[in-house]
């Protein structure tokens, strides 16, 4: 029971669905000369998350954008909400505009460009894990009241999609990180995830439109904190439109429902 209730905890009051948008701009430089970073934070969005990623991208030759974009009535508002921020902020104006996707911010960005086309968008890194991209199922058929009571109708949503690749004609650098380890919600439901299928840690099922990926032994609720783990390849491929040449390209040789620090 004890454990049961801890679970719970963790799953209701961890996560928040931040209200605010969090911007950093360069005021000395015109928009067309400059980039911008925008960052689609997924389910694990916090404010204390979103202090954590601005502080590390800001004076990092980038404007920076964290939307609230995100919205409980749907996944369909959602991405309407993400097309009124791209308008309203005019990110259309900058030079060059790169992406930082937490799983369903992937989702929204893709079906943006399949529906309005790539416009100034140059590069885009997913952030993707075969466990965590389970737990909205797991919280629809698991927790179903504490589903809708945290998030609303979004997670019920989500849980019915499938994630695609953008096709190649949009010619986007693409980057993908792929989590090697499953968070503490998801190792607690570990037996029930494997009813969906077996997990699969290969790349090119993953995503299949892809320019250069890397393995990383973080779990999804790290990834929005530990830069000091990630931080330099995300950069180097914003630079580059590749990982650098010790980025791990192959799959831990861990147990990813074993909770794992190095």
């Amino acid at each position: 029971m004890k454990q049961i209730i801890s679970i719970l905890f963790l799953f209701f009051f961890s996560f928040e669905i931040y209200s605010k948008d969090v911007v950093y701009i360069d005021e000395t430089k015109e928009k067309s000369k400059k980039i911008a970073l925008v960052i689609l934070n997924g389910i694990g969005d916090s404010k204390k998350n979103r202090k954590v990623q601005l502080n590390f991208f800001k004076e990092k030759g980038m404007d920076v954008y964290i939307p609230n974009y995100k919205q409980r009535s749907s996944l369909d508002e959602s991405l309407y909400k993400f097309s009124v921020f791209f308008d309203d902020y005019e990110i259309e104006k900058y030079d060059e505009v790169y992406f930082m996707c937490y799983i369903i911010g992937g989702y929204v960005l893709n079906r943006y460009i399949e529906l309005y086309g790539k416009k100034n968008i140059k590069k885009i890194i997913y952030d993707r894990s075969p466990t965590q991209e389970r737990a909205a199922r797991i919280g629809v058929d698991k927790l179903p009241f504490f589903t809708r009571l945290k998030y609303g109708q979004l997670v019920f949503d989500f849980s019915e999609v499938k994630l695609k690749s953008l096709e190649n004609k949009f010619d986007i650098r693409v980057g993908v990180i792929i989590e090697n380890q499953a968070t503490r919600l998801m190792r607690f439901f570990e037996k029930s995830s494997y009813k969906y299928g077996e997990y699969s840690f290969d790349v090119q099922q993953i995503e299949k439109n892809y320019d250069d990926y890397f393995h990383t032994w973080l779990d999804h609720d790290l990834m929005y904190r530990r830069f000091d783990v990630i931080g330099k390849e995300i950069l180097f491929f914003f630079k580059n439109g590749m990982f650098t040449e010790n980025a791990k390209r192959t799959k831990y040789d861990f147990d990813p429902f074993k909770k794992i620090r190095l």
